[in-house]
C-alpha cells in the first residue's frame, strides 16, 4: 500500500503553533503534547479518521485565541482580578473568528470555540451544556486540564500524575465527559500517551 500523502493544511498548522508554543514560556511542546494525546483518545474512543484529523487540528489549536490576547494579563502567574479573568475567558472565541472562514478549518474552530465549555453547563464562553459541545473540545478540554495540572508553573509545582488523574476522576460529569475521562486514564496507565521520542508522559509521574 503506498503511504498517504502528508495534509499540507497539517503541516502548516504543525509549524504555526510550534512557533507560538516557543513564544510561551509555559507552552513548549504543548500543542504537539496536546495533538498527540487528543488523537490517541479520539481513535481509543472509535472516532472515525476523518474526524480525528479536525480532532488533531483543533488540539494544536485549542489556546489560538490566548496568544492575541495581552501576555501580561494571559501569563499572570497568580490570582487574575476579576476583569481579567473575564479578557481571558474570551479566548475561545477569539481563537475560533480567527479560524472560522479558512478552508478546513471549520471544524476546528469549532473545537476551539468550545473546548473552555463543560458537560453541566456551567463553562464558558457560551454555556454550552452536553451533547451540545463537539466530540472534539470534549476531548481536548481533558487533555489541557491534564497538562495543566502537572506543569511547574512560578506560583506552584506540578502535580504528580497520580493527583492529577483523581481530579480527572473527581470531575467525571460535571467538568468533564465521563467517557473521556476513562479514555485518557486508561491510555495513560497503559504507556499509550508516552512520548515516542523520550518515553515520558509527563515530569511528575512520582
Amino acid at each position: 500500500m503506498m503511504p498517504s500523502s502528508p495534509n499540507p493544511l497539517l503541516q502548516t498548522v504543525r509549524v504555526l503553533t510550534d512557533v507560538l508554543d516557543a513564544t510561551d514560556p509555559y507552552g513548549q511542546g504543548r500543542s504537539e503534547r496536546m495533538a498527540r494525546w487528543s488523537l490517541a483518545v479520539a481513535r481509543a474512543l472509535g472516532v472515525p479518521e476523518s474526524e480525528a484529523t479536525t480532532i488533531e487540528l483543533g488540539a494544536r489549536l485549542h489556546d489560538l485565541g490566548r496568544h492575541a490576547l495581552l501576555n501580561d494579563v494571559v501569563r499572570t502567574p497568580g490570582a487574575l482580578a476579576p476583569s481579567e479573568r473575564a479578557l481571558v475567558q474570551t479566548h475561545p472565541g477569539v481563537g475560533a473568528d480567527l479560524l472560522h472562514g479558512i478552508a478546513g478549518l471549520e471544524g476546528a474552530a469549532d473545537i476551539v470555540h468550545a473546548h473552555h465549555e463543560r458537560p453541566d453547563g456551567r463553562g464558558y464562553p457560551r454555556g454550552l451544556v452536553g451533547e451540545a459541545i463537539p466530540m472534539g473540545a470534549r476531548i481536548v478540554m481533558v487533555c489541557a486540564a491534564y497538562d495543566a495540572m502537572i506543569e511547574d508553573r512560578p506560583y506552584r509545582r506540578g502535580l504528580p500524575q497520580a493527583v492529577a488523574c483523581e481530579e480527572l476522576q473527581r470531575h467525571r460529569g460535571t467538568q468533564f465527559f465521563p467517557e473521556v475521562v476513562d479514555a485518557f486514564v486508561a491510555l495513560l496507565a497503559s504507556g499509550a500517551l508516552d512520548d515516542p521520542a523520550t518515553g515520558d508522559t509527563e515530569r511528575h509521574a512520582a
